[in-house]
């Protein structure tokens, strides 16, 4: 039953970033956007490429972050594949960006 609780909770966060981005008063609408996409990566291949996208662009780690603590949202709904290829996405493309910044360097 856990398990149903994430992708209802995306949807739910999707639809929130929608009519944030419709009232001007809500200045919080990509970030859901961008949370809801965090929480579907590990079901769609479009959107783990788009996260891993958002990893390798933020130089504050805040994805990293952020997919740390959507996997353990994934852990607690007993569900250790999805949790698992979360982190997989954000380590590879967070890890990608750090070894290039090593070698400009």
């Amino acid at each position: 039953m856990k398990k149903y609780i994430i992708p209802a909770l995306a949807i739910v966060i999707f639809l929130a970033g929608l009519a944030s981005l419709m009232l001007p008063f809500l200045p919080f609408g990509w970030l859901f956007l961008a949370l809801a996409a965090l929480l579907v990566a590990p079901y769609f291949k479009f959107m783990r490429r788009f996260i891993g996208w958002l990893a390798k662009k933020d130089n504050s780690g805040i994805v990293k972050k952020a997919g740390g603590k959507a996997a353990r949202l994934y852990r607690w709904a007993e569900d250790e594949d999805r949790a698992g290829k979360l982190e997989t996405i954000i380590e590879e493309n967070s890890d990608e960006d750090g070894e290039e910044k090593s070698k400009e360097n």
